[in-house]
């Protein structure tokens, strides 16, 4: 995971110096991902495609704190470097992880509840979402997780023009 963390930033560095170098005037807004596994393992406990549930609690842990936390540090730093704004979208997001009811829940799971344009059945793997009336979603955020995200990029948006 630390190779593939590692080749997130250099691969972040060189696209930031390519829009700097681009656009050396322009105010430059990152955004992190969303929190996807819980806090608490244990809030994936129903197993199901819907829910991260398939998933071991250790394996919940390590996404989180290995992998996703990891990601946005990684993220955040080479925005800051750049003294670009870096949107934190994880923190807001706690909560209304993957495991969280569907009621609850800004990020849906390997299968969830999407329009129509989303595939039901992936081409090339056994994945088929369509046997228990789910779209593959593949752990994107809903409606109400882009709605969360816009509001944090809008806010970042208005203090950058500001400034």
């Amino acid at each position: 995971m630390q190779d593939k963390l590692a080749r997130v930033q250099d691969e972040y560095i060189q696209m930031l110096a390519q829009v700097h170098q681009a656009a050396p005037n322009a105010k430059v807004v990152t955004v992190g991902y969303p929190a996807v596994p819980p806090e608490e393992a244990s809030d994936c406990n129903r197993p199901a495609l819907t829910e991260l549930g398939s998933i071991k609690h250790a394996d919940v842990d390590w996404l989180r704190d290995d992998v996703l936390k990891q990601l946005n540090n990684t993220i955040q730093r080479v925005t800051s470097f750049f003294g670009d704004s870096y949107v934190d979208v994880c923190s807001s997001s706690v909560g209304h992880e993957a495991c969280q009811p569907a009621d609850t829940k800004w990020v849906e799971d390997i299968c969830g509840d999407a329009a129509d344009y989303w595939p039901a059945k992936l081409p090339g793997t056994l994945l088929n979402c369509g046997l228990i009336g789910m779209r593959a979603t593949l752990v994107h955020p809903d409606a109400e997780g882009h709605a969360n995200t816009a509001a944090h990029v809008e806010r970042a948006i208005r203090i950058a023009l500001l400034n």
